[in-house]
C-alpha cells in the first residue's frame, strides 16, 4: 500500500488567526458592554441627582408657603398664591445642577389643591416630582383651643442664643418644636439617658442638626445614624460632643414652624377692665375675715374692692349664684387664707381682674375643689405674680406683663396666659392638665417641678430633677377666645393626604 504523508504544519496559522480574530471580537463586544454599562451607571447616578435636586425644590418651595400661610393676613398670602399659581420659574442653580418649579392650581372636589412641580436637572439629566398642597379658608376669632396643642414644648425664638437647654440630667417627655437656627441653639448636657423622651426635636426643614445642637455626648463614627457619619473616617474613630441622637428618643425631624404671632399662636389682647363707677362699692372695701362666730365670710354681689385678704387661714366664700360674678380689686392677698365658690351652678364663672398685686400663699387654695374653667383671673400689676409651695389653685390666669414665681410645692389645674417676659416654676410645683402659654418668655423650671400639657415659650430652660420637667397631655380647660382678640379669616397650606409623586 502506498503511504501518503501530509505535512500539517501549515494550519496552525489560519486556526491561529481565527481564534484571534474571535478574541478581538469577544474582547470588542465586552467592552462595549462595559461602555454601554458604564454609561448607564454615569445616566443612573446623574439621573438619581436630578431627582434629589428636583426634591429639594419642591420641598423648598413647600415649606415656604407653609411658613407664610402661619404669618401672614389673608389679603397678602392671596396676593401670594395669584402671584405665583400657574407659572413656571427660572432655573435656579442648586449644588452642581438646577430645578425649575412650575405651579398648577386647581379644585379637586370642594377642596382647592396646589401642586409644585419641580424638575431638577443634572449633567444634562433631568427628573421631576410633584408635591400637592392644600389651600384651605379658616375663619379667625373664636375661643383659643389648647386641645389642638400637639407638642410637649414650642420655643418660637428665631433669634435667642439659647432657645432650648436641658441641664443636669433634665427631661422632658413628648415632641419638641424649635424654631431657632442658630448655632449651639439647643443645649443637652448630663445625665446618660435621654432628655427628649417619647417624643422627636422637630427643627425648620434645611437646618443642619450639627449646627444648633449643643451636646456633651460623645460615640464613635461607626454608631451614627447614616446620616450623620464622617465620610471616609474608620467606624471605630470616637468623636467627643457630637452624638445628639443619643440626647432624643425618637430622632430629629423636620417640620414647618408656625412663628408667633401668627394665626396658630396669636398674640394675647388683655382685656379692659370693668368700670369702676358701673360696679357696686361694697359696705367693706377692705375684706377681711375678722374672727366671728360663724366663721363664714361671703361675697355675694358683684364690686370693686380696694384689697381682699382673708386671714388667720380662714376662707372667703364667693356666691355665683347660679351664674357669673365679677370683681375687681387692687390687691389680692391670699398668704394668709382661701377663696371657695358656692352656688356655682351648670357654667357659673367668677371673674376677678386684679389691678395692682396677687400672691397666693403657701398652704392656701383658690378653689382648691372646683373646676378651672370656674375661675378666670385677670393681673394688670407689675409686682411678680407669687404662688407659693403647698398651695392649691383651680383656675385660668391671665397676666398683663408681670413675671410669674411658682414657690416649691405650688400645686395648679388650669391654664396661664402671660405677656411677661419670665416664668419660674421651682422644685416640687406641679401643674395638671395645663397650657402655659407665654410666648415672649423665658420658662424656667428647676429641680422636680412639674408641668402635665404643654408649654409654649419664647425659650426655655430646665436643670435637674428626677423627673420629666413637661409630660406632654391633651388638656381640656379653655382659654377665652377674647383674650386674643378677633381676627379676620386666615389662608392655610397643608400638605395633601399622600402628597408625593
Amino acid at each position: 500500500m502506498r503511504k501518503h504523508i501530509y505535512n500539517n504544519q501549515g494550519a496552525i496559522i489560519p486556526l491561529s488567526l481565527m481564534v484571534f480574530t474571535v478574541l478581538i471580537i469577544l474582547t470588542a463586544a465586552t467592552m462595549s458592554i462595559s461602555i454601554a454599562d458604564n454609561r448607564y451607571s454615569i445616566y443612573q447616578n446623574n439621573k438619581m441627582q436630578a431627582h434629589y435636586i428636583a426634591r429639594s425644590g419642591a420641598e423648598t418651595m413647600a415649606a415656604y408657603l407653609i411658613e407664610k400661610s402661619y404669618r401672614e393676613s389673608f389679603t397678602n398670602m392671596n396676593n401670594l398664591l395669584d402671584d405665583i399659581s400657574n407659572k413656571t420659574s427660572n432655573a435656579t442653580s442648586f449644588l452642581d445642577g438646577n430645578f425649575t418649579i412650575k405651579t398648577v392650581r386647581k379644585t379637586v372636589g370642594s377642596k382647592e389643591k396646589l401642586d409644585i412641580i419641580s424638575t431638577g436637572n443634572y449633567r444634562g439629566v433631568s427628573d421631576s416630582v410633584t408635591v400637592t398642597l392644600v389651600v384651605s379658608t379658616e375663619s379667625g376669632g373664636g375661643a383659643y383651643n389648647p386641645s389642638s396643642e400637639e407638642n410637649a414644648l414650642v420655643a418660637l425664638s428665631e433669634d435667642s442664643n439659647i432657645a432650648l437647654e436641658l441641664s443636669s440630667g433634665a427631661f422632658i417627655q413628648g415632641d419638641v418644636a424649635i424654631n431657632s437656627t442658630k448655632e449651639n441653639s439647643i443645649k443637652f448636657s448630663g445625665g446618660s439617658n435621654y432628655n427628649i423622651r417619647n417624643g422627636s426635636l422637630y427643627l425648620k426643614p434645611g437646618t443642619d442638626p450639627k449646627i444648633v445642637i449643643s451636646t456633651d455626648r460623645g460615640s464613635t463614627n461607626g454608631e451614627a445614624p447614616p446620616e450623620y457619619k464622617v465620610p471616609g473616617v474608620p467606624n471605630g474613630q470616637w468623636y467627643n460632643n457630637w452624638a445628639f441622637w443619643k440626647n432624643i428618643e425618637n430622632g430629629v425631624k423636620f417640620s414647618s414652624m408656625p412663628s408667633y404671632p401668627s394665626s396658630k399662636y396669636p398674640e394675647p389682647v388683655f382685656p379692659s377692665f370693668p368700670n369702676i363707677d358701673e360696679l357696686p362699692q361694697p359696705a367693706n372695701p377692705n375684706f377681711t375675715t375678722p374672727w366671728v362666730e360663724s366663721l363664714y365670710y361671703p361675697i355675694t354681689e358683684d364690686g370693686y374692692y380696694n384689697s381682699i385678704q382673708p386671714s388667720s387661714s380662714r376662707t372667703i366664700t364667693i356666691d355665683l349664684a347660679g351664674g357669673n360674678r365679677i370683681i375687681r380689686v387692687n390687691n389680692l392677698n391670699l398668704t394668709g387664707g382661701n377663696i371657695e365658690l358656692k352656688n356655682v351652678g351648670e357654667n357659673g364663672k367668677l371673674f376677678l381682674y386684679v389691678d395692682n398685686s396677687f400672691a397666693l400663699g403657701s398652704s392656701r387654695s383658690l378653689n382648691e375643689n372646683g373646676i378651672p374653667d370656674n375661675v378666670y383671673i385677670y393681673y394688670a400689676g407689675s409686682q411678680t405674680v407669687q404662688i407659693d409651695g403647698s398651695s392649691k389653685f383651680s383656675g385660668n390666669l391671665f397676666v398683663k406683663n408681670a413675671d410669674i414665681n411658682f414657690t416649691a410645692g405650688a400645686n395648679m389645674k388650669g391654664n396661664i396666659v402671660t405677656l411677661g417676659t419670665y416664668v419660674n416654676i421651682a422644685g416640687g410645683s406641679s401643674a395638671h392638665g395645663m397650657i402655659l402659654y407665654a410666648p415672649r418668655a423665658l420658662v424656667n423650671m428647676s429641680g422636680s417641678a412639674q408641668i402635665k400639657g404643654s408649654v409654649i415659650a419664647e425659650t426655655f430652660k430646665r436643670s435637674g430633677g428626677s423627673n420629666a420637667g413637661i409630660i406632654f397631655a391633651p388638656t381640656s380647660f379653655s382659654i377665652p377666645g377674647e383674650f386674643f382678640g378677633t381676627s379676620a379669616s386666615n389662608i392655610v397650606i397643608r400638605y395633601d393626604q399622600n402628597p408625593w409623586r
